[in-house]
């Protein structure tokens, strides 16, 4: 318990300058046989500042404490389900928390281009990697959560709602300004547009939408949002909250008054100090 606390920080452990640098990068697929198709081909890939645009060949670096890991954290960076942000939903969140002792898995999934199930079955596999390989680093196999951003927090949501099998159902779920919900009047609506297409059915806006995917059998979540969201409705996590408690699965939810959106592990923000505290002894709990 004592190793743990301190592994985690307390609310001044402010974040230090350790760069993380991956031990491994891990093909999810390296027979190249994937489950379904999103149009893209490799050459199609590119990256601007370490954004990644049109993924076609998934992949997610492996990050690991210079100490025994505690627990290990997959993780889905945002971008609108066009890119996915690595350097403050991906990097930053390795730098944050390998010096806790807690392994980083930033997960490269591939853009939808509206075939909706393409990230989930990415996110999918990287769990059945992560608890095939935990054993190797040192890792518990039942402390492996999720955490995710934006469009990268709805994939991290429905990941823990629809899992395809006990292998890929995360231990926790931390969902940071997540986009939850397909509903028109509340969802992103480009991320909507990416993974669904231009005229969803509302049956496939149900099916996509993680608050109404949540039952009895979702892993505890943590999430939080800022009021001043300009981007990401707070609507999102307040549903996901309300259908979380419905179903009696323990959640928590941090609503910021001021933050808008993007902030990640890299930018500073009111109350971050609070968050990182809420969120440390949110993830202790699920550990002990």
């Amino acid at each position: 318990m004592k190793r743990l606390l301190l592994a985690l920080g307390s609310l001044f452990f402010a974040a230090n300058s350790f760069a993380a640098v991956p031990n491994y990068t891990i093909q999810l697929y390296p027979d190249g046989v994937k489950p379904n198709d999103n149009g893209y081909v490799a050459s199609d890939e590119i990256e601007k500042n370490k954004r990644l645009y049109k993924t076609s060949e998934p992949r997610m670096d492996i990050y690991l404490p210079k100490e025994q890991p505690t627990a290990m954290i997959l993780t889905c960076p945002g971008g609108g389900y066009v890119f996915t942000s690595i350097p403050n939903e991906g990097e930053a969140v390795a730098n944050y928390f390998t010096p806790r002792n807690i392994a980083v898995a930033v997960l490269k999934y591939r853009m939808p281009n509206q075939h909706h199930d393409i990230p989930l079955s990415d996110a999918v596999k990287a769990m059945h990697i992560l608890r095939d390989s935990a054993t190797t680093w040192g890792i518990p196999t039942n402390r492996i959560g999720v955490i995710g951003f934006s469009a990268g927090g709805h994939l991290a949501a429905t990941l823990v709602t629809k899992y395809y099998d006990q292998k890929s159902r995360p231990d926790f779920g931390i969902l940071v300004y997540p986009v939850i919900s397909m509903d028109a009047t509340i969802t992103h609506k480009g991320s909507c547009k990416q993974l669904l297409g231009e005229n969803p059915s509302q049956q496939l806006r149900d099916a996509w939408s993680a608050e109404k995917c949540v039952n009895e059998n979702t892993p505890p979540c943590f999430i939080v949002h800022c009021q001043d969201d300009p981007t990401v409705m707070v609507e999102n996590a307040i549903r996901m909250y309300q259908a979380l408690t419905l179903h009696q699965v323990k959640a928590e939810m941090l609503l910021l008054p001021t933050g808008a959106h993007g902030w990640g592990f890299s930018k500073q923000i009111a109350q971050k100090e609070i968050f990182e505290a809420a969120m440390n002894q949110f993830i202790l709990q699920q550990i002990q």
